[in-house]
Parts: C-alpha cells; sequence; structure tokens
C-alpha cells in the first residue's frame, strides 16, 4: 500500500445541519446507508474508509450538539481525530480544523457526504499538494471535491467563517486541474435520491 502523503492533514467536514436530507424525509445523512434500497455502510464511514492511509494526518470535525454523530464516531473514527466545534458554518468549521492542524504543509478538504470517492483519487490529490498549491479534481470538464490546499494559504483559511468555504480560493488564482475518471468527486449526498442504487 502506498504511503500516507507526508505532511498532508486530512479534513473531513462533517458538522453540517443536513437540512435538505431532513426535509426530504431523512435522518442524519452521514448516518444514513451509502446505498439506497440495499444493505451498505453509513456515508460517512464510507467516505471514512476511502480516505484511510492516505494522509499523514487526519481529523473529522463535527457539530457539539450532533450527540449521534459524536456516539458514533467514539465508536467508529479509528486513526482519525474528532474535532468538535460550536460552528457558524462550513467556512468557520475549516478554520478551526486548520488551526488544529498548524504544522501541515497542505490540507486535503474532504466533504463527510461524497461517499463515492475514490482511494486513489485522494491518494492522487493529496500527493499533488506543495506549499504554494490549490489542487482540484476534475471530471468531464467539470471541477469536483476534494480539494487539497497548500500551507502558503493558511492565513486566508484561518479567517473563513460564516458558511463560506474555501471555494474564493480557487477563484483568480492558479490551480492545479488533475484530470481524473471519478464521477464521485462531483456526486455529494443532499437528499436520500442522491444516494446510489445498488448496481450502480
Amino acid at each position: 500500500m502506498p504511503e500516507p502523503a507526508a505532511g498532508v492533514c486530512a479534513i473531513v467536514l462533517a458538522a453540517g445541519q443536513g437540512s435538505r436530507y431532513r426535509q426530504a424525509g431523512g435522518e442524519d445523512k452521514l448516518l444514513a446507508p451509502s446505498r439506497a434500497d440495499a444493505p451498505s455502510s453509513p456515508v460517512l464511514r464510507a467516505t471514512l474508509d476511502a480516505l484511510q492511509g492516505v494522509a499523514e494526518r487526519m481529523v473529522i470535525v463535527v457539530r457539539e450538539d450532533n450527540h449521534d454523530l459524536r456516539r458514533w464516531l467514539q465508536a467508529h473514527a479509528g486513526p482519525f481525530e474528532v474535532l468538535t466545534v460550536q460552528t457558524r458554518g462550513l467556512g468557520h468549521s475549516l478554520a478551526q480544523a486548520v488551526e488544529r492542524c498548524p504544522a501541515a504543509r497542505g490540507w486535503l478538504v474532504v466533504l463527510g457526504d461524497m461517499p463515492y470517492v475514490r482511494p486513489q483519487t485522494l491518494r492522487r490529490i493529496a500527493a499533488a499538494i506543495a506549499a504554494d498549491t490549490l489542487v482540484v479534481p476534475l471530471h468531464q470538464g467539470r471541477r469536483g471535491h476534494p480539494r487539497g490546499i497548500g500551507c502558503a494559504y493558511r492565513a486566508a483559511l484561518l479567517v473563513l467563517d460564516g458558511d463560506r468555504g474555501a471555494q474564493a480560493l480557487f477563484t483568480g488564482r492558479p490551480v492545479l486541474e488533475l484530470a481524473v475518471d471519478d464521477p464521485g468527486v462531483l456526486q455529494d449526498i443532499d437528499r436520500p435520491d442522491d444516494r446510489l442504487k445498488p448496481e450502480a
């Protein structure tokens, strides 16, 4: 198995409200089965499994008031550090995670509700992170997630707040686009119907 990307901290953002999923009749989407109409591991479990061994350090960000997810993580976090936050949104969660890993040479920013990204894609992005790089996967001409962010952008990440993530960093700056044959980089789960069917 390849070595984890040295100096890279993978940040799994799992502190959202999941409002659209709940409004569509679901519960906590991160604990829901990752595939529709078939026995499967929870969404967050599938995301974490794909990340195993990808980065030297791995942190999951979870809301302080999400007691069900925190209990689940006590049993299932494995090598991942759990950062419990009172969050004002996605950007604020990311800023707190970056502060937790100040010595990293870069961060692999992973959305907890994207369980279909392939491990080899995650490894390619992590390996491409350098101090001054911004890395994004590209599938069929469309930019996806996760994103790689070099340590030169630490100050910009630390001042993120509210629900605005790091997207602004990827506008108006040179970005390394990695072409990948991986539709998972475009597939997040906002509603129960977004989950893949067993044959997919």
